[in-house]
């Protein structure tokens, strides 16, 4: 049996670089950096893909949150320092994969796109309103042979995993007014869209992030 680690609270990555970083290359280092990890356990690099994710949304809360729900502990409260699984294994990230430089070089398309969210998110909106109430509309009774057991671990208490049966074809959907998030292999899934559709393997485990 691993000895317990110890752990700090997290906090951001602050560094500068000799390098000049721009956004469509930090971007790519990341994507690249967690798609050829071939060392430790797969959904422990998802978790920390994840967290590195909200670290940089600011959200260190709930980063601290799905690690703690995963048994991974940062000694240093660092991510660059390293950060263990439960078993002890060292998992070890480069500073441009958790954060980026406080000097990163913002290119044109970073500005314009910095523009523009503001109205792409009241879009968004509108159309996630009209798919939730053509799906509510097309509710019925599941039968035995369309459903599917789902094991979620929800990230803000202990004790066993929660199952609940869902249709083949039933599309993701949580409630909580946004405070519930369903996660897979470190990626948050999409409303809208059905588990088997975005990769999940019948007999595999959710994580059920809950946001304070």
């Amino acid at each position: 049996m691993a000895s317990e680690q110890f752990n700090s609270p997290l906090r951001p990555h602050v560094w500068n670089s000799k390098r000049q970083w721009t956004r469509p290359e930090l971007d790519q280092e990341r994507e690249e950096f967690f798609d050829t990890r071939v060392t430790g356990r797969q959904e422990i690099w998802g978790t920390l893909k994840m967290a590195v994710s909200l670290l940089a949304d600011g959200q260190v809360q709930n980063a601290q949150g799905i690690l703690d729900a995963s048994g991974v502990t940062i000694p240093t409260g660092d991510l660059a320092n390293g950060a263990y699984d439960e078993m002890g294994n060292l998992y070890q990230l480069p500073e441009q994969v958790i954060s980026d430089p406080v000097n990163i070089v913002l290119v044109s398309q970073d500005i314009a796109a910095g523009k523009t969210e503001g109205a792409k998110t009241g879009e968004e909106t509108d159309e996630d309103e009209v798919e939730r109430r053509r799906e509510e509309k097309g509710k019925g009774v599941l039968k035995s042979g369309d459903s599917v057991k789902v094991r979620a671990r929800l990230s803000d208490r202990g004790g066993p995993d929660v199952t609940v049966m869902l249709g083949k074809e039933q599309n993701v959907r949580v409630t909580g007014n946004g405070k519930v998030k369903i996660a897979y292999l470190g990626k948050i899934l999409k409303d809208g869209e059905t588990l088997q559709a975005q990769g999940w393997r019948e007999g595999h485990v959710v994580n059920a992030l809950v946001f304070q």
